[in-house]
């Protein structure tokens, strides 16, 4: 039997039934995992190295297969299949900018680090992100594929990858986020939430000031903070 064509990542993902990819029902589609009470960006902020944006929609040479953008010639697990679907949905260039510094290619100060070993999840990385006012992070799922390479060495599964969402600021007019069907507002800095793996979410600031989050991903382990029960306010303070 001919393997089945798909026009979308998207199309795929609902052939999975791994989710019910309905907006009508009301479902609840992350978790809150508590609350950083001692975090103080404002300070944080003015160590954070000046630096260019970025966009969702931007293609990389690797991102090619046999010369072609097609995303049935693309594992759907890839981000350059998912890029396809941005442009098919009316991303651009300009309307999906952000600015990222990553852990592992940027230098970050050392508030992060101390975030980043409160999560207990093994294998981390930890990254700021800065979403500008009129920008957009599309309807997507995160693959994360440095993490999952690293599951798949120790027999463990890219399922098991867990990322947390950090709010760095109060919540601000037009900021939200969007995890399945489950919107995020009104949020306070150091909130922090999580969701399962491959599921879809997006990003918006329709505001007037940047929105500034920051996220953990790794394995978990039994310590990790999802997983503590009665526990919902932590501390980076040594």
């Amino acid at each position: 039997m001919k393997n089945k064509v798909f026009k979308s990542v998207l199309e795929y993902k609902k052939s999975l039934g791994d989710w019910h990819y309905d907006p009508s029902v009301q479902s609840t589609d992350c978790q809150y995992v508590g609350r950083i009470i001692d975090l103080d960006f404002s300070k944080i902020k003015k160590k954070l190295s000046n630096k260019g944006s970025e966009h969702s929609c931007e293609i990389y040479p690797e991102d090619f297969k046999n010369g072609k953008k097609i995303p049935n010639q693309l594992d759907p697990y890839t981000i350059a299949a998912q890029k396809i679907d941005f442009f098919r949905k009316w991303y651009t260039k300009h309307n999906s900018q952000y600015t990222q510094w990553i852990d592992n290619r940027d230098e970050l100060p050392d508030e992060f680090m101390e975030i980043k070993k409160l999560t207990k999840l093994r294998f981390s990385t930890i990254a700021c992100f800065k979403q500008d006012p009129g920008q957009a992070t599309p309807w997507h799922f995160d693959v994360h594929r440095a993490v999952a390479e690293k599951a798949k060495k120790i027999n463990d599964k890219k399922e098991n990858v867990k990322r947390y969402l950090l709010f760095l600021e109060d919540w601000h007019w037009g900021h939200f986020l969007q995890i399945g069907n489950s919107v995020l507002s009104h949020w306070k800095s150091g909130d922090i939430y999580t969701w399962n793996y491959g599921m879809y979410h997006l990003s918006c600031n329709g505001g007037i000031v940047p929105k500034w989050t920051c996220q953990i991903t790794g394995l978990p382990t039994k310590n990790s903070l999802h997983f503590l029960k009665n526990q919902f306010e932590f501390s980076i303070k040594k």
